[in-house]
């Protein structure tokens, strides 16, 4: 067992993303101290699985585990306390772990030769990553300037994340429905940055694999 999740690390850490996604939206219809307590601590309990997945390495896990540990406390803390301050921070370290891990996965499945299903799987891993990171970066906004983002209504950070997921994956993707869009200068430049983004993931993905069949040897070599 411990080999096949090692030779199939990303498919948990997928696994792990796509419950991080959908415990925030199921977790809206429930009160909001309950919301709030259920997303700090499934993430944490996510995070913990996408740790185990990474080939990071010693240092890399220790950085991880130490910021795990202080969202943990900063969890506990805001059980004795009403600061926003508690949120915000936790906040920002979870996009760090992300952003973290997003480093992590670009390493191991870009250029890196042979291409496999587990790589294959770690492609989209990333690409959940990046959306989800500027997902975070629209709702740190949305705290500082609730009127940011146009078909957004104001709410606290928990209930708008499902949202600005959406929104963000939507940019990632240039999809573009307009039922929300950039209202201050400083969502426009993030918009754009995620959108530059997506579109260059693909155009890189792509090079990578085809440069991996081309140096894949072949068969009598």
């Amino acid at each position: 067992m411990p080999g096949q999740f090692r030779d199939h690390n990303f498919i948990w850490l997928t696994v792990a993303l796509f419950g991080l996604m959908l415990g925030g939206a199921f977790s809206r219809a429930l009160p909001d101290s309950i919301t709030l307590r259920i997303f700090e601590i499934g993430s944490v309990a996510l995070l913990l699985l996408a740790l185990m997945s990474l080939k990071a390495s010693r240092t890399g896990i220790k950085r991880f585990v130490l910021i795990i540990g202080i969202m943990l406390s900063l969890v506990v803390a805001q059980e004795f306390s009403n600061s926003l301050l508690f949120e915000y921070f936790y906040l920002i370290l979870l996009m760090v772990f992300l952003t973290l891990a997003a480093w992590i996965v670009g390493g191991a499945v870009l250029f890196t030769g042979s291409v496999d299903f587990n790589k294959v799987v770690g492609s989209v891993a990333l690409y959940l990553l990046i959306g989800l990171i500027f997902s975070i970066i629209y709702t740190i906004l949305l705290e500082f300037s609730p009127t940011a983002i146009k078909g957004l209504e104001a709410a606290s950070w928990y209930d708008n994340m499902p949202s600005t997921t959406y929104f963000s994956f939507v940019t990632l993707t240039t999809l573009g429905f307009g039922d929300m869009s950039p209202a201050t200068h400083i969502a426009e430049v993030i918009v754009i940055m995620e959108a530059v983004t997506g579109m260059f993931y693909i155009a890189i993905i792509v090079a990578s694999l085809i440069g991996a069949m081309r140096i894949k040897p072949r068969s009598g070599e």
